[in-house]
Parts: structure tokens; C-alpha cells; sequence
């Protein structure tokens, strides 16, 4: 495995041997960003943030100092300056955005700083998925550059493009969905249907890792995930992989039609968004208990 430092004099490459599946105490349920932020400051008496600089590949006794900033989910541009993002990024940087805090190291032995950006995820048995992603379909359309005839039958799936503005030809005669909002996958000609999978098929790695680890200044490059312990809930359990892992892990499977008639892309979910605010678009969701290897996730 590899993970990667940014220093203002480059990129610096380490080698990982380590994963560990560990253990903290958690009172009041799950730890916020805050909260793991206060840990990774703190990691001189902090065992948990010893163990995950010791993954990321740092040695803890060279460290001279350290600091870890939440990135909220909405970014002035101020603040992106702030992080060290350039004008120049900023857009790029908010909209692919995928980490949650930020942590700079300053090693004894180098003149350099280190950014590692680290995106958090929460998770119990009752409520394993998360959502990763959610946009309408031309903002992917933009992203991926799939063609017009994937993005009009995407819509259709999500529904923004009503079962009614189908050609008769192209649509059942008795519609799953009896309120008539939109179809599903199954649904959806033959053809058109092909043209779909063939291209998240063909494009799955790219398309996990936009979903995962994001581009811009704030991607992510680990991904850390508590669960709480099913026979004492002030413990959590959790886990900590570096990104190309976690991407070429849920990139693992085919590209098909989920039991409800939505996608899997590998082992995330492609799902119409429904509810509010935003009914019609494509959200993605993955379950984040896979990583601790349980059989039963």
C-alpha cells in the first residue's frame, strides 16, 4: 500500500505495512470531527492517535509538531486560502471535496510540512450504509462524460424525466412505481440498459474514486471508520485504510442490477435520491462495516 504526504517542497511517498482494527472508548455515542481532531492533537497521550499515525506512516517520537483542523462541508474561499488551496483550485476543491479534517505534521528530521487529509465515517450493524455522493445527473454527466442517451435514461431512473414523457415504445405497459414518478433500472429498455452498465462497467475505478476519495485539495487519502461496539456501546471499533485500498476494495464486483431495481457499481449502491430536497437525484451509498472484514455486513 501506498499513501502519500504533501510538503511544501513535494510529494513524498512512504510505504504502509501496517492496518490494525482497533478499539476507544466513545462516552455519549460517536465521536465527532471535532472530537477526532482533539484525539490527533492530544496524540502524545492519545494511544488511538499514535495507532493511526503509525498507519499513515509516521514515526510518532519524530513528530515536532502537529495540528488538525475540521473542513466543514460548506468552504468560504477565505478558509480554503486558509488550508493552503489556491484561487486557482477553489471551485475544483469544493465540489469535489471528500475529506473531513486535515492534519500537518512537522518532522523533526525534515524541513517540511505534511498535509494528510482523512475522511470519517459512522457506522452500526441496524444502519451500515452511507451515503457517499448525491448530485442530479448532468453534474456527473459534467464529471464522467458519459453521452446524452445514458444521462436521459439516468433521468428517467431518477425522475426527472417522468414515466409520461417516455415514447410509448420504450416504456411497460404497467409501471412498478404506481405513482408513476419514474422508472427503474429493470424497467428501462434492454439496450439503453446495456449502454448504462458498459460505461459505470468500464469506468468503475474512476467513478469509486470520485466518489471515495474525491479531487482537489481536500480529497481524501484515508479513510477512518468507527462502529460501535454491539456488547458495550461506549466502546467504538475502528478501522483506518489508506484510500487506493478502500477504492480498489469497493471497486471489487460487477456492475448490476441491485434486488430493488437500482445499480451496484462493484460494492456501492446507485440509488435515486428520493425524498426532499432533492427527489431527482443519483445518490451512491456503500457500507463502510465491510472494511472490518465481518462476514456477516
Amino acid at each position: 500500500m501506498i499513501g502519500k504526504g504533501l510538503s511544501k517542497y513535494g510529494t513524498v511517498f512512504f510505504m504502509i505495512s501496517r492496518q490494525i482494527i482497533g478499539s476507544m472508548t466513545a462516552k455519549g455515542g460517536f465521536l465527532n470531527e471535532k472530537d477526532m481532531c482533539h484525539k490527533f492533537l492530544n496524540y502524545r497521550k492519545d494511544q488511538n492517535a499514535q495507532s493511526w499515525l503509525e498507519i499513515m506512516g509516521y514515526n510518532v517520537k519524530k513528530i515536532k509538531s502537529l495540528t488538525a483542523v475540521q473542513i466543514p462541508p460548506r468552504i468560504r474561499k477565505e478558509k480554503v486560502a486558509e488550508l493552503g488551496v489556491t484561487t486557482k483550485k477553489h471551485q475544483e476543491t469544493i465540489k469535489y471535496k471528500k475529506a473531513d479534517i486535515q492534519i500537518g505534521l512537522h518532522i523533526t528530521t525534515e524541513d517540511a510540512i505534511y498535509l494528510e487529509n482523512l475522511s470519517l465515517k459512522k457506522a452500526n450493524a441496524s444502519a451500515g450504509f452511507n451515503q457517499i455522493d448525491k448530485r442530479p445527473v448532468d453534474t456527473y454527466q459534467n464529471m464522467w462524460l458519459f453521452d446524452d442517451e445514458v444521462s436521459y435514461w439516468l433521468k428517467v431512473f431518477t425522475g426527472e424525466i417522468t414515466p409520461k414523457k417516455i415514447p410509448l415504445n420504450q416504456r411497460p405497459e404497467i409501471l412498478r412505481d404506481k405513482k408513476q414518478r419514474r422508472l427503474f433500472l429493470d424497467e428501462i429498455p434492454t439496450e439503453q440498459f446495456k449502454k448504462i452498465t458498459t460505461f459505470f462497467e468500464e469506468n468503475k475505478t474512476l467513478i469509486l474514486s470520485d466518489l471515495l476519495r474525491g479531487r482537489g485539495g481536500f480529497s481524501a487519502e484515508w479513510l477512518l471508520v468507527t462502529r460501535k461496539d454491539v456488547e458495550n456501546h461506549q466502546n467504538l471499533d475502528w478501522v483506518l485504510k489508506d484510500m487506493n485500498t478502500v477504492v480498489n476494495f469497493y471497486a471489487q464486483g460487477c456492475v448490476q442490477i441491485s434486488p430493488r431495481g437500482s445499480m451496484k457499481v462493484g460494492k456501492v449502491l446507485m440509488q435515486r435520491k428520493g425524498g426532499t430536497p432533492d427527489p431527482t437525484s443519483l445518490q451512491f451509498k456503500m457500507n463502510p462495516l465491510l472494511l472490518f472484514g465481518d462476514k456477516t455486513c
